[in-house]
């Protein structure tokens, strides 16, 4: 009989791209509401109301957008047909739809008209409107060919592009050049000066391909269709060349490509995508999630970065769910246990509209705006490569803090087909160890570490499971 030791030095993130058996002790193929962001595991940090009233009305938020100035920044929020805004204390209607919308898709992109910081909406329905701090007007005109119901917007080389007109499905258009007399909302062509002039282009010919988002880099715009990728690189319309740079993509939602650096990142059915300049593909690290992006839809995913995190709102069964890739260690985990209909980021910080309709910080606070936070951490199942052999649990070595008062860990160890379920405090002295006891002998085990009641702790240092292994004699 010998006595073993099952370490796990530090804790990582969910792994789900192979059988448990093969995954090292430092992932976990279930978690969730766990930040291990210091190699420690902890329960994380929830969200709590950067704005205390909550958006007007019953209607559901569609999109959470960020409006800048010299001023300073405002919230806008889609909900229903009505976009509202939060300024000198209190949210105000701004502007209404009118008719019906169908769909309830937008897209925003900040830019300066005739010297005016002015975030311009799409909807791919309606006419696009402008929004410069006051009030909400309509941008464009049918002289400067810009009064098409475009959806997708960005800035690139100083002119606002947009496609996703419904009746020219494949068209990009460019305005002109600002300066001389020139802005963002005329979309003509100047015979004077070709240079600067406004335009489109088709992009593809496939009518069943059409574009579904833009994202600008440095040094190129990326159009992203439902099954390709193109970009366009030139700094005018005389040298603008569209090329193909993938003609397989993964289709993608517009609202979950971000921008991290002069890369894109984005969130597909298969996993997580990146643009590095040249191509596109899929993460090394991309089947990390694959079982809960089974279960997930991310056809309508929202993206957002805060501080070197990336973070992915959608739908998992129907309820809410945030992915977050930590982008320095290369490690993924879930939350759950909340409703959230939209997410973005500014200076650092993560914001959503939560299911009370308020617009909430994230990682501040012991709870969901309310909700308990409800996390645990699994580790593999695993034999250790010896089927051969029985384990038989004796000991597990914890060393950690509680973080909210008299907040338990629920240590739960399985071995040989039986479960046993044990409630401890951890020690007062960070520097102390927690023995705990086990008992139950089989040949496959594994261990799960959840908190009580929404309570907060700390394992720092990893964990260690002290077990004795024999072969049977038959």
């Amino acid at each position: 009989m010998a006595r073993m030791l099952y370490k796990i030095n530090e804790f990582l993130g969910i792994d789900q791209s192979s059988a448990e058996n093969g995954l090292p002790t430092g992932m976990s193929p279930e978690a969730c509401n766990m930040d291990t962001s210091d190699g420690a595991l902890r329960v994380a940090q929830g969200f709590l109301p950067a704005i205390e009233q909550p958006v007007p009305g019953s209607d559901t938020p569609h999109r959470l957008f960020l409006y800048r100035s010299q001023a300073g920044t405002q919230f806008i929020v889609l909900a229903g047909q009505a976009l509202y805004a939060y300024k000198q204390g209190a949210w105000q209607k701004v502007y209404e739809y009118e008719g019906t919308l169908g769909n309830f898709c937008f897209c925003a992109a900040q830019t300066q008209i005739n010297g005016t910081d002015c975030l311009v909406i799409g909807c791919g329905e309606r006419r696009l409107i402008k929004y410069d701090g006051e009030t909400v007007a309509l941008f464009g005109s049918a002289a400067g060919v810009s009064d098409v119901p475009a959806l997708y917007l960005d800035t690139y080389k100083g002119r606002l592009f947009a496609a996703g007109d419904p009746n020219h499905k494949n068209r990009l258009y460019w305005s002109q050049l600002p300066g001389d007399g020139r802005s963002v909302e005329d979309w003509s062509s100047v015979e004077a000066s070709p240079n600067v002039e406004g335009g489109h282009a088709e992009v593809g010919s496939d009518g069943s391909d059409p574009i579904t988002g833009l994202m600008a880099l440095s040094n190129q715009l990326l159009i992203f269709k439902r099954r390709s990728i193109y970009r366009l690189i030139g700094d005018r319309p005389g040298n603008f060349t569209i090329e193909s740079v993938d003609s397989a993509s993964e289709s993608t939602a517009h609202t979950v490509l971000v921008r991290v650096a002069d890369a894109v990142y984005y969130l597909t059915a298969a996993g997580l995508f990146a643009f590095n300049g040249v191509t596109a593909r899929a993460m090394a690290d991309a089947r990390r999630i694959k079982t809960f992006l089974a279960m997930a839809d991310a056809a309508d995913a929202r993206g957002a970065l805060a501080r070197e995190k990336l973070l992915f709102l959608l739908k998992e069964n129907g309820e809410s769910a945030v992915v977050e890739y930590d982008l320095l260690r290369r490690t993924y985990m879930l939350r759950r246990g909340f409703t959230a209909y939209d997410l973005c980021a500014s200076d650092g910080y993560a914001y959503l509209v939560d299911g009370t309709r308020r617009v909430c910080r994230l990682g501040e606070g012991n709870s969901y705006n309310g909700l308990p936070i409800h996390a645990w951490w699994q580790t593999p199942s695993t034999d250790l490569y010896e089927k051969s052999t029985v384990k038989a649990l004796r000991q597990l070595y914890l060393r950690g803090a509680e973080e909210t008062e008299n907040a338990a860990v629920l240590v739960e160890a399985s071995v040989g087909g039986m479960s046993t379920m044990y409630r401890v405090l951890l020690p007062k002295e960070r520097a102390a160890v927690l023995e705990l006891p086990l008992k139950n002998e089989g040949r496959v085990f594994s261990l799960r570490f959840e908190n009580e009641a929404g309570g907060r702790f700390v394992l720092e240092g990893g964990a260690e499971l002290a077990f004795e292994q024999w072969r049977r004699v038959e």
